[in-house]
C-alpha cells in the first residue's frame, strides 16, 4: 500500500501561479533596494544556538527549531540582523566601504503554534545600514521601507515612527540596569501587541463587524491568558505565596463571560463581548504593571542572577507611553509632560524629533509618531518603526526595524552603529492581492514551438535554441500534439506566440509565427521572430 505524506505544520507549498506573485514582489524589492545602493548578501539557513541566545536568554530556545550538529548546538535562523552582524565580527566584511548597505532575502523560521498568517517557515527580506550614527541614517532606512511598500503599490499602509531611546532614557533615569532594561522592553512588547489587536476585536465588535473564526480563536486565547494569570495569582494570594498586596486582589477577579466568548458572539451580544474584551485591555495593563512593581525583573549580571523592581510612578510612565501616538507635534508635547521628570529621556526626545525633521525631505509625510512601539528584540537602541496594512486584521505588521547601535561589539566585533528593518514578504504579496495589485499574467513561454511532423522536430529544436538563445522564454512541443492541439495548448497556457515549424518551413530555414491575440501569422526567420517576440514582451 502506498504511503500518503503530509505537510509539516506551518509550511507551504507555491504552485507556479503563486511563485509568479512571489517572485514579481521580490523582483520589485531588489530593483528599490539596489536604487539605493545596497548589495546583497547571503548567510546559512541555521546558525549556532548560542548567536541568538547571546542577547535574548535560555527562554528563546522555545521559539526556535533547536537541533544538535558535531556536539554543538544550532538553530534555523528566526532571523537575519543577527547573522550579519556575526559576518562583521568575523572580519568577513570589508570595513573601509562604511557605510555598509547591505540586503537579503530569504527564509526564516520560528517554532510556534501555527495560525493566520503566521507560519514556522517564513520569508523576510531586509536592509542592513552599518557604520552611521546619524539621524539621516535612519530617516534613509525609513523611507526605503515607505518606497518599496509604495513600488509594490500597496495602498492603505500605516507607517509608525517612535524612539526607543525615550524608554530606555525613562527606565536610566529610574535607576534600572541595562540588562534588566532589557527584560522590561519584551514584556512591553508583548503588551503592546495584545493591546493593539485586543482594540481591534472591540473597535471591530463595537461596529458590528465580524471576525473570522481565525480571530474569534485568537481573542479567545488571549483572554484565556489573562484569566489564567488572574485564577494561578488569586490561588497563591489565598495560599500566602502571591507578593501583590491585599489592595490588589479586586484585580484578581474573572469576569464569568470570559468563559462564553463564542458564545456572546454567535448569539450576536457583540456588544457585551467588546465591553469584556475593553475591561481585559485595563486589566492586562495593570496586571503587567503588578509583576514589574512586585514581583520585579530578573536578570543576569556578570554571571550572577539579580531582580530590579520598578517603582510605581516608573511603571505607570512607562504604561503611559502606549498612549502616546498621533500627530507629530502633539505626541512630541504630551511626552515632554509625561517624561517631565526623566531628563535622559527628555534628550532621546530631541533625538526622535531630528529624525522625523528629516523625513519629508524623503518624500515621507504621511505617518504617526508612535513611543508606544517597544519592538520585540532586545537589540534595538535608538528610532523604531514599523508599518502595517490594516486590513490584514491582526496579522497586520508587514515591516518593522530600527537603530542597534551595539550588536555588532557584543558579538566580538568593532563598535558599529546601524540601523535596518525586515520586511513580512509573505504579508506583503497578500497586502498586494488585497490592494488589487494586476501581477503580470504567469505565463510559463514567451513562444510554443510545435512541428507539425516527426521529420521536422529536429528543427524544431534548433529554433528553439536560437529563439532562447536571443533571451526569449521558449516551450517546445514534445507530446506531439497536433497544430490544432499545440494552438489549444498554447491558448489555455496564455502563451502569446506560437511558431509552427513545417517541412516548407524548414527547407526556407523560417517558421510561421502565429500572434496569438492578433489571430494573425507571419513567416519570419528565427532572428526575426525572436526580435518580434522581444519587442512585444521584452528580451530576458
Amino acid at each position: 500500500m502506498s504511503r500518503r505524506f503530509r505537510l509539516p505544520r506551518g509550511t507551504r507549498d507555491f504552485a507556479p501561479e503563486e511563485m509568479a506573485k512571489r517572485s514579481y514582489a521580490e523582483r520589485l524589492i531588489r530593483r528599490v533596494f539596489e536604487r539605493y545602493g545596497f548589495q546583497q548578501v547571503q548567510t546559512p539557513i541555521f546558525e549556532t544556538f548560542a548567536l541568538f541566545a547571546l542577547r535574548s536568554g535560555e527562554e528563546i530556545r522555545s521559539k526556535m527549531f533547536v537541533f544538535t550538529v558535531d556536539g554543538e548546538e544550532m538553530v534555523l535562523r528566526p532571523e537575519v540582523t543577527a547573522a550579519v552582524c556575526r559576518m562583521i565580527s568575523m572580519g568577513e566584511l570589508d570595513l573601509s566601504k562604511k557605510p555598509l548597505r547591505l540586503y537579503y532575502v530569504g527564509q526564516c523560521y520560528r517554532y510556534e503554534e501555527p495560525q493566520a498568517g503566521r507560519y514556522r517557515e517564513f520569508w523576510q527580506a531586509g536592509v542592513e545600514l552599518m557604520g552611521s550614527p546619524n539621524p539621516e541614517a535612519d530617516a534613509e532606512v525609513i523611507a526605503l521601507a515607505v518606497d518599496v511598500i509604495r513600488e509594490l503599490g500597496i495602498k492603505g499602509f500605516e507607517l509608525r515612527v517612535g524612539d526607543m531611546r525615550v524608554i530606555r532614557g525613562l527606565l536610566s533615569d529610574s535607576g534600572v540596569p541595562e540588562e534588566a532594561q532589557n527584560r522590561v522592553i519584551g514584556p512591553l512588547d508583548v503588551l503592546g501587541s495584545n493591546v493593539d489587536k485586543l482594540t481591534l476585536y472591540a473597535d471591530r465588535l463595537k461596529s458590528g463587524g465580524e471576525l473570522t473564526e481565525e480571530e474569534l480563536a485568537d481573542l479567545s486565547r488571549r483572554l484565556d491568558d489573562l484569566r489564567l494569570w488572574k485564577e494561578e495569582e488569586y490561588r497563591r494570594m489565598a495560599s500566602g505565596e502571591s507578593k501583590l498586596p491585599p489592595s490588589l486582589e479586586p484585580l484578581l477577579e474573572v469576569d464569568p463571560r470570559v468563559y462564553t466568548v463564542k458564545e456572546l458572539y454567535k448569539s450576536g451580544r457583540r456588544g457585551e463581548l467588546a465591553e469584556l474584551v475593553e475591561n481585559s485591555i485595563r486589566d492586562l495593563k495593570e496586571a503587567q504593571k503588578a509583576r514589574w512593581v512586585y514581583y520585579g525583573i530578573e536578570y543576569e549580571e556578570n554571571g550572577e542572577l539579580k531582580k530590579a523592581k520598578l517603582s510605581s510612578s516608573t511603571a505607570e510612565a512607562l504604561l503611559r507611553t502606549m498612549s502616546l501616538r498621533g500627530p507629530r507635534n502633539s505626541v512630541l508635547s504630551a511626552a515632554r509632560r509625561v517624561f517631565s521628570s526623566y531628563p535622559s529621556a527628555l534628550r532621546a526626545l530631541d533625538v526622535y524629533r531630528e529624525v522625523l525633521d528629516l523625513l519629508p525631505y524623503y518624500g515621507v509625510e504621511d505617518y504617526v509618531a508612535d513611543l508606544s512601539i517597544a519592538r520585540g528584540l532586545e537589540y534595538y537602541t535608538g528610532t523604531v518603526f514599523e508599518i502595517h496594512c490594516p486590513y490584514l486584521g491582526a496579522q497586520k505588521q508587514v515591516c518593522g526595524g530600527g537603530r542597534y547601535d551595539k550588536l555588532v561589539e557584543e558579538f566580538g566585533g568593532p563598535s558599529m552603529p546601524a540601523t535596518g528593518f525586515a520586511l513580512g514578504f509573505d504579508r506583503l504579496v497578500l497586502a498586494m492581492e488585497k490592494s488589487g495589485v494586476e501581477f503580470p499574467p504567469p505565463a510559463r513561454a514567451d513562444v510554443y514551438v510545435a512541428a507539425v511532423s516527426a521529420s521536422v522536430i529536429p528543427y524544431a529544436i534548433e529554433v528553439s535554441r536560437k529563439l532562447r538563445e536571443a533571451g526569449v522564454r521558449v516551450e517546445m512541443d514534445i507530446m506531439r500534439r497536433s497544430i490544432r492541439e499545440s494552438l489549444s495548448f498554447a491558448s489555455r497556457m496564455e502563451i502569446p506566440f506560437v511558431a509552427i515549424v513545417g517541412e516548407k518551413e524548414a527547407a526556407e530555414g523560417k517558421v510561421a509565427l502565429r500572434i496569438m491575440g492578433e489571430k494573425k501569422q507571419v513567416t519570419l526567420t528565427p532572428e526575426e521572430a525572436a526580435a518580434l517576440v522581444a519587442s512585444r514582451v521584452g528580451a530576458r
